[in-house]
């Protein structure tokens, strides 16, 4: 069921984000006026029902953005709306979004770029976690615009099978808003669309392990989705261009039921790879959350990175840099592109009609760390 990021129950992995909405909601129906002391961050955790960990984040992130201000031995204090709050009477409305994935992992950084932008404009987010059901997906999306909203951000699930007969596409085909997709639909015609150019990626972090060496090249990656399958179609080009083979074998791939059955398929698929006569001496993974679980079934095997095997991911996620040896990977622009999406969303929201579909993609960027290195083996 569709659910607002202001008021109801606060979903994990999305905590310090929804408790930071849920006190600048209290901000404005409680009336506060600069100067007005909040309760401690341990009554917040206990009213709120969250760690006094969360508390502290969304504080910080309240605290960046000058809505509190905190005095060291005093406490913590409403400084204002720090022109992101719109007054009561410029309110708009409600902005839905569909995602089929849980609310973590490279979503919080989208989710505060989308809200922060539309927040301003007098809109309220409202979220829909489908968790890969297409079915309660479809239903997430009829909800959302049975309750009003204005305009809809949408990533769906297994968008590769998403085709002219789909159920889908017949329900957005009947929606009368404002539609932008993210990470799908740069070929899809109907609506607006945020994205990255994954098929150079998968092909620019192929050539950085052929210029390194590699000759025996694996990849991982999810087959199901348009991300997954386009930093596929860039690897097979970057390896038909040096002439290196694609082994069936150094191909695993794997799709979203079969992630449903076991989500740890980068630690699964590395295991089988690494079990090869002829095991790889590199492997990219399509996002560095499979290449974390590659991982641990490479040091498992005994083997080290880079010294034995090399490794490459995707998104530079949170967690990239602190893994041993720090990963290296691509820049997602994660808030960045929540804020185009929003963006363009709210362009399309003031538009004369017909609407004209946009199509914003971006760019890769490598972040060299210390996971990939010459192979020492043939």
């Amino acid at each position: 069921m569709a659910e607002s990021v202001r008021t109801g129950a606060i979903n994990a992995g999305l905590k310090y984000l929804q408790v930071r909405d849920l006190l600048v909601h209290r901000f404005t129906t409680e009336h506060y006026q600069p100067g007005h002391k909040l309760p401690t961050e341990q009554e917040l955790a206990r009213s709120l029902g969250v760690s006094r960990t969360t508390v502290r984040q969304a504080l910080k992130l309240l605290e960046e953005e000058a809505i509190i201000v905190r005095r060291h031995g005093s406490g913590t204090f409403f400084a204002g709306h720090g022109g992101l709050m719109p007054q009561p009477h410029a309110t708009k409305g409600l902005v839905g979004m569909v995602n089929f994935f849980f609310m973590d992992y490279i979503y919080p950084d989208i989710l505060r770029g989308i809200e922060q932008t539309i927040f301003p404009e007098g809109y309220t987010l409202v979220l829909a976690n489908s968790n890969q059901d297409e079915d309660q997906e479809l239903l997430s999306v009829k909800r959302l615009v049975e309750q009003g909203v204005k305009g809809l951000i949408l990533e769906p699930s297994r968008n590769l099978q998403i085709r002219d007969a789909h159920p889908m596409i017949d329900l957005l085909d009947t929606i009368d808003v404002p539609i932008v997709t993210t990470h799908w639909g740069i070929e899809h015609r109907r609506v607006s669309t945020v994205s990255i150019d994954d098929h150079r990626a998968g092909y620019e972090a192929t050539r950085y392990l052929i210029d390194r060496g590699h000759r025996s090249i694996a990849i991982v990656f999810k087959e199901d989705v348009q991300a997954g399958h386009d930093r596929y179609r860039g690897f097979r080009r970057a390896m038909e261009e040096a002439s290196l083979p694609c082994q069936d074998r150094w191909l695993a791939a794997y799709d979203s039921r079969a992630e449903e059955d076991d989500p740890r398929q980068g630690y699964v698929l590395t295991q089988r790879l690494l079990a090869l006569h002829d095991k790889p001496t590199a492997i990219f993974y399509f996002n560095d959350l499979i290449a974390i679980q590659g991982y641990r079934a490479i040091q498992e095997a005994g083997l080290r990175i880079p010294e034995n095997i090399s490794v490459i991911g995707f998104d530079n996620c949170r967690s990239a840099e602190l893994l041993y040896p720090p990963l290296t990977t691509f820049e997602h622009p994660k808030y960045h592109l929540g804020r185009w999406a929003a963006r363009i969303l709210l362009d399309e929201l003031t538009e004369p009609r017909p609407r004209l579909p946009k199509k914003m993609v971006f760019e890769p960027i490598l972040i060299e760390r210390e996971s990939v290195a010459p192979p020492t083996r043939p």
